[in-house]
């Protein structure tokens, strides 16, 4: 239909040219039709281009019609002085950039030639005028075939990284890991993994079609291509990765579903496609040929792989890696020998693969190792918990690729693991701590999870059925921090692709894993060493000389931001006396539990440490001495109120007296508020215990009962 109706708009503009349409002047053109003529004209053109005409069999046609049809409304309206005449770069450009470059030369040509037509049969003046005018389309025709020209290779080499990008990423799949180490920049991380892959992509084309040139030329064959099996989108597809010919219209890159076309029949069925006396139909449809070709016969070859190269496999247990093609001019071509000679080339190729992926898989390994081997020279140096486990993180997401990925540890009894250290494209979705049907199962299972939707383990009961909880997650790959038997905690990577890990990422973040535990294990034994030289063993609180260097420090904080600072001394009353009737196991008891009291009253900003014997400290940070004096005053109704077990012996209580001193009010530097801090606490065990007192300069205690 198309076809016809374009036959018959260039047949209709030749009638007219040929009619003698005259020339008119601008002036003798009605204004209506002037109008009518020109949104006619930019419609149509604007059709044109909304329809992608020139792309389809008949843009030829649609573009000679198009052409006349323009020149006689420009004839028709006014002639070189219609402002038609400037739709005609239009009509260049949409012909050029839809269709193909040579097109917009055939416009400025064909319009000229018409141009030219009807000033001569009006006998109108032809002067430099005109022969600028063509000159003007000649060039902008260059021009705009230049830019296409450019615009198309553009497009070929983003098509052609795209389709590099799709195969590393199989070929990375089907090698076994899926990891990849990359410089330590995160920014260049994604682009060292992709040009470790593309490169060798890249390395394996170049093997196959030297390999595809040489057999074509020994059997003497039109062509040999080859069609590698690969994924796009989680989609199997056949692509065009090399090839050898001697005709010229050979497709860089198509792509092609199994089943498709002869070729895809081959991929399907994992047979060969053999064809000696190939119709004209089957010929013109072989989809490698950009135009149809002389194809007297057609074999396709499937390339399978066996699993382990020293067993014995059926064909069915053999795994396909793509196609070959081979086509010759004259029937009957492909003889006994000329099919037995494709099949160990087709097992050449396949041989070429296997040694591409083994190579890659070294070259993983490789970097992988290394990886491996920095992050445990950083791990010995480092002592900082955050420090390692932020390490930890991003060594895992360089030796993994993952779209987030996070570092658990235990918190309080151990049953739950928080999330200490988390990436992830959207921090929205950063968790607070570990599902809890998964920490439950690794805290009793001890061994990694290496999970795909619709592949988990069958003990996972309960989370399966709250798998929705994963959001976009299709797999995630979880390995424990193990200390011997303790679990330190974990580290998970997650993907959006299915079956995203396997064994040999296991293995890589178990060791990585096994790093980390060791470093982390580390990291706690110091801090506990560190805690043991700072705390005082019996109450938990903090010793005499960390007390006097955190208050040497509080001093300097609140002089510097002229700041409040108030220090509370503690003093058990009657505690000798106690410890006579009570016994000494007693007496550690009750100062343990008044150690617990006083910390469980105070802020988290304020310091509690045993100041000797049965007395206790207490730092104030930015409170005055009312404000110290209150919270006093609280610690000494809430040890007052704690009843204390006996054994099955009668229950019994103890009493405090506070003394609080003040900075700068009652002293500036450190031993005199001290002083001042024990002169009160004198005072309130003299005027009779069990009450706070805070400090006079002028001697006269300010107690409270």
């Amino acid at each position: 239909m198309v076809k016809w109706l374009a036959l018959g708009g260039i047949a209709a503009g030749l009638l007219l040219a040929g009619s003698g349409v005259c020339i008119r002047q601008l002036s003798d053109v009605p204004s209506y039709w002037l109008v009518t003529s020109s949104v006619a004209a930019f419609a149509w053109l604007f059709l044109l281009n909304r329809l992608h005409v020139f792309s389809k069999p008949q843009r030829l046609l649609f573009l000679l019609g198009t052409v006349v049809g323009l020149n006689l409304l420009a004839q028709s309206t006014g002639g070189e002085q219609s402002p038609l005449i400037f739709s005609l770069f239009l009509l260049m450009g949409t012909a050029a950039w839809e269709g193909e470059a040579k097109y917009g030369y055939l416009v400025a040509i064909l319009f000229s030639g018409l141009e030219a037509f009807y000033l001569r049969k009006e006998d109108a003046p032809q002067g430099l005028t005109l022969y600028l005018r063509w000159a003007a389309y000649l060039v902008s025709a260059a021009f705009l075939a230049r830019v296409v020209k450019t615009r198309r290779e553009k497009e070929q080499l983003n098509s052609r990284l795209e389709s590099l990008k799709n195969d590393a990423d199989q070929l990375a799949s089907e090698a076994e890991p899926s990891s990849f180490n990359v410089p330590k920049d995160r920014l260049l991380m994604e682009e060292g993994r992709l040009s470790a892959r593309v490169g060798t992509v890249m390395e394996l084309e170049e093997v196959l079609a030297c390999q595809l040139a040489l057999f074509q030329k020994s059997l003497s064959l039109n062509t040999a291509v080859f069609f590698l099996l690969t994924s796009v989108e989680e989609k199997k597809v056949l692509r065009l990765r090399a090839s050898s010919s001697f005709s010229k219209d050979i497709a860089s890159d198509i792509t092609l579903l199994p089943g498709e076309t002869l070729i895809g029949l081959a991929a399907k069925e994992g047979r060969r496609v053999l064809l000696n006396d190939i119709a004209p139909e089957s010929a013109k449809a072989l989809p490698y040929y950009l135009k149809p070709n002389l194809v007297g016969s057609f074999l396709a070859q499937p390339i399978l792989l066996k699993p382990n190269a020293s067993e014995e496999v059926t064909g069915e247990e053999k795994e396909l890696v793509g196609v070959l093609v081979l086509d010759h001019g004259k029937p009957d071509y492909f003889q006994e020998r000329e099919l037995a000679l494709a099949e160990q080339f087709s097992e050449m190729l396949g041989d070429t693969i296997q040694n591409t992926r083994i190579l890659h898989f070294s070259r993983t390994k490789t970097r992988n190792l290394h990886a491996l081997y920095e992050v445990s020279n950083s791990f010995s140096t480092l002592l900082d918990l955050d420090q390692i486990l932020k390490t930890a993180l991003n060594t895992a997401r360089e030796i993994s690729p993952c779209n987030s990925a996070y570092v658990a540890l235990p918190e309080g009894d151990g049953r739950r693991l928080r999330v200490r250290a988390w990436w992830g494209h959207v921090k929205a979705e950063q968790p607070t701590y570990l599902e809890d049907e998964l920490a439950s199962w690794i805290s009793e299972n001890k061994r990694p999870i290496r999970y795909t939707r619709g592949q988990k383990e069958k003990s996972l009961i309960s989370f399966s059925k709250r798998e929705g909880m994963l959001g976009s997650t299709q797999s995630f790959l979880m390995v424990p921090l193990l200390a011997g038997e303790d679990i330190l905690g974990v580290i998970r990577l997650n993907s959006q692709k299915s079956d995203a890990y396997q064994a040999y990422d296991q293995d890589v973040l178990t060791t990585l894993a096994n790093q980390t535990a060791m470093a982390l294990k580390n990291t706690i034994n110091v801090l506990q060493i560190q805690e043991m030289a700072i705390r005082d063993g019996l109450t938990g609180a903090f010793n005499h000389r960390y007390f006097q260097e955190r208050l040497a420090e509080e001093i300097v904080k609140a002089e510097r931001y002229n700041k409040d600072l108030s220090l509370a001394l503690l003093d058990v009353d009657h505690f000798k006396k106690f410890n006579d009737s009570y016994g000494h196991q007693e007496g550690d008891k009750v100062l343990r539990v008044v150690s617990e009291v006083i910390q469980g009253t105070v802020r988290k900003v304020d310091t509690v440490a045993r100041y000797g014997g049965e007395e206790f400290a207490v730092i104030l940070p930015e409170s005055d001495g009312n404000a110290g004096k209150e919270l006093a005053e609280r610690i000494r109704k809430n040890v007052e109120s704690y009843l204390f077990e006996n054994d099955g012996k009668t229950p019994y209580r103890v009493t405090v007296s506070i003394g609080v001193a003040s900075y700068p009010f009652d002293s500036r530097e450190q031993k005199g508020l001290i002083q001042s801090a024990d002169q009160a606490l004198y005072e309130a065990k003299k005027a009779g215990r069990n009450r706070v007192n805070r400090f006079s300069s002028g001697g006269g205690p300010q107690k409270s009962q």
